[in-house]
């Protein structure tokens, strides 16, 4: 039996890290709005990064589900393409006879379609590592390894800085010595740099 150690703490510190970021970015883009810079009709573009915070519901089948945090960090090769680094904590789905805790870190290829100046789809397809934890009343068994992950959404640009995020995501993980996925409904905010 494996031992996990609960990353409650770790989560809060990156949302925290991740309000801090944001709320300095909004200051600038405030400033940098008084001084006439266009804020509308904005494309992504090549050599362009940003980082996001999403919170959402997680579904691991038969409607058991969480809330999710995933907070994420990308580049842009082209206005179409780019790489994305993110960490996820899927929380704790309560079910019948037991709970399940996960949480990961992922590596993702983003290919993005602008729809309108303002509006566009994007796909991710990548590959997560996960740490599970199942538990029922006797016992605890953790198990943890890589999995593929995929997902689809839509981006709306608020500002030439921020964009707000829908997003659907599948992750396939270890559960307990066999395999399963969870499924992520969410929605956030990404900053552009």
């Amino acid at each position: 039996m494996k031992k996990y150690t609960s990353i409650r703490p770790l989560s809060a510190v990156a949302l925290a890290f991740a309000a801090l970021v944001m709320g300095s970015a909004a200051h600038a883009q405030s400033a940098s709005s008084s001084t006439g810079l266009s804020s509308s009709n904005w494309i992504p573009a090549a050599g362009q990064r940003y980082i996001g915070l999403n919170g959402g519901n997680t579904d691991l089948r038969l409607g058991d589900n969480s809330t999710a945090y995933d907070i994420y960090a990308g580049g842009l090769w082209n206005k179409n393409f780019g790489l994305e680094l993110g960490m996820t904590d899927f929380g704790k789905i309560r079910r019948p006879d037991n709970s399940v805790e996960a949480y990961g870190f992922s590596v993702k290829a983003v290919g993005m379609m602008p729809l309108t100046q303002s509006f566009g789809a994007f796909v991710k397809l990548g590959t997560m590592y996960t740490r599970t934890k199942v538990s029922t009343v006797s016992s605890d068994v953790s198990d943890n390894g890589w999995g593929a992950t995929y997902g689809l959404g839509l981006n709306f640009d608020i500002t030439r800085q921020f964009a707000a995020v829908l997003e659907w995501d599948r992750t396939n993980m270890n559960l307990a010595g066999s395999s399963d996925h969870i499924n992520t409904t969410s929605v956030g905010l990404k900053y552009r740099f």
